[in-house]
């Protein structure tokens, strides 16, 4: 459920946000009860002839469905009486779920049947998979990500290309390549641009986890919507991704990959401190190479209390490919990157950068790496050693400070986390605040979000003074204004209050934004 969100005026205070952020819960609670009570209702609306159309067509599909798991021939005239009854089974149920390779003996094939089919993990999808999909439907909708993983082609190119050539596709047709294309890459060859739908808001991670994949594979266009108080954080004193570093050595197993014994044993260690400690999130590991998840799996084996009890976590362990469109609370991924590595272990990392990405972002809330942080940052994979960079960054920022009224720090700026980010004006404008009697604490952070400045007025009083700059001005746009509302509605949900000021306003008017602050003061310390 789905609400356009207001404009946010710059300078003024107004309870319409507020308000507008209530009626959106409210109506998405209201939804929700609706769905509910509909799914109530359904079931006492059928006839005595809709149970009967249903009763018999489950008996057909189980003697289809039993047939072909025993390999056996399925009777004419069974699959008779399937065509026949479908029709009339889909009008009692309208929307059906399958995978792409279930649809036989399942669903007729018949074309146009459906009104519309949707297709989701659509990169992951080979084409020729969804061509009886497509038959069956009149409209479709192909959802997917083209940075995450695609379907494993047992196809060579140099055969795929010779089956092209062999059939007079390959000057025409060559976006429909077994091997190099997914489904989600056809469709968005043949695609007009309005209907491709970016989808940006990003609601699953700490911003710390998804700042890293968006900026290196999102182009930084992902809009970080997640709800902190959602998210089950198994430390406040660390950072959302942390590095456990060790030196280890890498072999090659006779199966092939890379197995890291140290960095097996550590990662266990790790799952056995997290369950004493009382963590109690989902966690999952992940791995690039299977060899060194079943090596975890095995030491884990040898501990049956400690399996039972992760278990309980809904913990999962395996390779990047069984963690596709799935997520945890807690993720630790161990890359096997040390001492002793092949060659060929590095050229596979360094050629499926779509692989890192999706195991780096299954987790929401922590990310835990176990490895060789050294070996890492020389390995040779780009973005593997970037992201040792971008780990070291992480690790500096520092927490915020105690949000008080009281809090003293000085008529000049203070020193900052991040200075890079400061603005000769929120000097400017933090030293005439301090002059008016206020004591704001710059780069607050909240949430996913470093606050200009933070105001507060007893206990339950927050204010969020944002100063966007010229620079900003000029570039205004609708993504930052969606970006904008993403961010004050959060704060909102949050118990602030938010004013934004411009540059010029500041520069032209000092006194006239220092009077908008000190009225919301006053309103505050009110009797």
């Amino acid at each position: 459920f789905n609400l356009p969100l207001p404009s946010f005026g710059y300078g003024e205070m107004s309870t319409e946000p507020r308000h507008h952020i209530q009626l959106t819960e409210q109506a998405a609670e209201n939804s929700l009860a609706l769905w509910q009570d509909w799914l109530r209702i359904q079931p006492a609306k059928l006839s005595a002839q809709d149970r009967r159309i249903l009763g018999d067509y489950s008996a057909v599909l189980e003697l289809i469905t039993g047939a072909q798991q025993q390999n056996r021939r399925v009777e004419s005239g069974l699959m008779r009486r399937h065509y026949e009854l479908f029709p009339k089974v889909a009008d009692v149920l309208p929307c059906w779920a399958v995978t792409s390779l279930s649809a036989r003996g399942r669903l007729p094939l018949e074309a146009a049947t459906f009104d519309l089919l949707v297709i989701d993990e659509a990169s992951q999808c080979d084409i020729a998979s969804a061509l009886p999909l497509l038959y069956r439907s009149k409209r479709a909708v192909i959802i997917g990500d083209p940075q995450q993983l695609r379907h494993i082609s047992a196809l060579r190119p140099d055969k795929d290309q010779q089956l092209l050539a062999g059939h007079g596709l390959e000057d025409n047709f060559l976006s429909w390549s077994y091997s190099a294309h997914s489904l989600f890459d056809l469709a968005s060859s043949v695609c007009n641009s309005e209907d491709i739908v970016a989808l940006r808001d990003h609601h699953r991670s700490h911003a710390g986890i998804i700042g890293f994949s968006n900026e290196n594979f999102y182009e930084g266009k992902l809009r970080i919507a997640t709800d902190y108080k959602r998210l089950r954080i198994n430390s406040r004193d660390e950072p959302a991704i942390h590095w456990l570093n060790l030196k280890g050595h890498t072999s090659r197993p006779p199966t092939g990959g890379a197995v890291n014994e140290e960095e097996a044993q550590i990662v266990v260690k790790e799952l056995r401190r997290l369950l004493q400690q009382g963590y109690g999130g989902s966690i999952g590991v992940v791995s690039p190479f299977r060899a060194q998840a079943n090596r975890i799996r095995a030491i884990l084996a040898q501990d049956e209390d400690l399996t039972q009890r992760l278990l309980a976590n809904d913990c999962l362990i395996d390779t990047v490919h069984r963690f596709q469109g799935d997520e945890r609370d807690l993720m630790i991924f161990s890359p096997a990157v040390a001492q002793g590595i092949t060659t060929n272990a590095l050229r596979f990392l360094g050629g499926n950068g779509n692989l890192f990405n999706v195991a780096i972002t299954r987790a929401r809330s922590t990310l835990i790496v176990v490895g060789d942080k050294a070996a890492a940052a020389s390995s040779g994979v780009d973005y593997l050693e970037r992201f040792v960079n971008y780990v070291d960054d992480l690790a500096q920022v520092t927490g915020p400070l105690e949000l008080s009224p009281k809090l003293e720090l000085g008529a000049e700026y203070p020193i900052v986390s991040r200075p890079e980010r400061v603005s000769d004006w929120e000097r400017y404008f933090y030293k005439a605040l301090y002059r008016a009697g206020h004591r704001p604490i710059p780069q607050y952070a909240v949430d996913q979000y470093d606050l200009d400045f933070a105001l507060t007025v007893g206990a339950n009083h927050m204010l969020d003074i944002e100063v966007d700059g010229e620079r900003y001005h000029r570039d205004w746009d609708g993504e930052l204004c969606r970006r904008d509302q993403i961010r004050n509605q959060r704060l909102m949900e949050l118990g602030w209050d938010v004013m934004r000021f411009w540059v010029y306003e500041i520069r032209d008017d000092l006194e006239r934004c220092l009077d908008r602050v000190n009225d919301w003061t006053a309103k505050h310390n009110a009797p």
